[in-house]
């Protein structure tokens, strides 16, 4: 670590002991106990994920410094997202989290990835600046990280978490319920590439489980780790029904509907090659978007027997945790 001057670390300090003689203690999902204020009103989020919750809990305007999942400048978000926060210039950082910058920020607590920042996080502990360790990975562990949050951001946090966990228990439930009927062998079976044609997820990716929640079956289920390398001959033993392709990365539909190497595969007969929408976060990632991506999928593999409205939970999801009213462009950006 650098060297923080001591005028800066002993206002800081000063400030964190003060604030820090009542509050919240918690038990972040690294298992770590913090102690933070009774009152959180600047947060710094070094964990792309982590930045998408504090929104949705209403608290995006006590953000300071902010990770976005997959942007490194605002010039690479899109237009609905600049549109939404108009200090994301400002606010957005990328990187390994700088511990002096972060400390002369004055953030009442930082929110760090518990699978990268476990050093930061020490140097920050040391320096008396509360963090909360947090681990998305999962459907589960999405919305234990929300409810977890939300008890250290006070009662209308509190509402909008328990509402958020209701509305995406709500959403899978009609899912699968739709879905229910269907064996095996009828299943669509899914392949889904990363920012490459020669890139795919593994069985113990986020986007497996949104499949499989969707009722389909993900054909590099088998897969473990993170991105896999597979090779044009592999997916062609696969011959998945749909290709998805991630709302991030150069891969466009029309690079594999229009390769003579592709078109033996059904998927690409079909016209099944599909990129995903994307407003604000990749609703394909640990995010609170992630409600949609299951409906999203659930709808794009069988629209005749899915019975939620896709379009009426857009329209309420980004109402109600992003406070953000679409336009009838934005809105048709989901359309199937």
């Amino acid at each position: 670590m650098s060297r923080i001057t001591f005028a800066v670390l002993a206002v800081v300090l000063f400030a964190w002991a003060s604030a820090a003689q009542s509050g919240t203690t918690l038990v972040d999902q690294a298992g770590y106990e913090v102690s933070l204020p009774d009152a959180i009103e600047s947060i710094a989020s070094v964990y792309g994920i982590g930045t998408y919750l504090v929104y949705s809990l209403g608290a995006g305007d006590r953000l300071t410094t902010a990770y976005y999942i997959g942007l490194k400048s605002a010039a690479q978000a899109t237009a609905t997202m600049q549109r939404w926060e108009p200090r994301l210039s400002d606010l957005l950082s990328f990187g390994d989290p700088n511990v002096e910058e972060l400390v002369a920020g004055g953030a009442d607590v930082v929110l760090a990835d518990a699978s990268q920042h476990e050093a930061v996080a020490e140097q920050l502990r040391e320096l008396g600046i509360p963090v909360v360790l947090l681990s998305a990975e999962s459907p589960d562990a999405m919305k234990e990280a929300i409810q977890l949050l939300a008890t250290a951001l006070g009662e209308e946090a509190q509402r909008r978490a328990d509402a958020y966990v209701d509305a995406y228990d709500r959403v899978t439930a009609a899912v699968t319920s739709d879905v229910s009927s269907l064996v095996d062998g009828t299943r669509v079976r899914v392949l889904f590439l990363g920012t490459s044609a020669s890139t795919a997820i593994s069985g113990d990716m986020y986007q497996t489980n949104l499949i499989e929640a969707a009722g389909g079956v993900s054909v590099t289920e088998e897969l473990s780790g993170g991105w896999s390398e597979v090779n044009l001959e592999q997916i062609l033993r696969w011959d998945p029904d749909v290709i998805l392709i991630p709302p991030y990365g150069p891969v466009q539909p029309s690079d594999l509907l229009e390769n003579a190497d592709w078109q033996s595969l059904q998927a690409v007969q079909a016209g099944r090659v599909v990129r995903m929408p994307r407003l604000i976060a990749p609703m394909d990632t640990p995010v609170p978007e992630s409600m949609l991506g299951v409906l999203w999928m659930a709808t794009l593999f069988y629209p005749d027997i899915v019975t939620l409205d896709l379009i009426d939970e857009v329209v309420a999801f980004y109402a109600t945790y992003y406070g953000l009213t679409l336009s009838d462009e934005e809105i048709a950006a989901f359309a199937l």
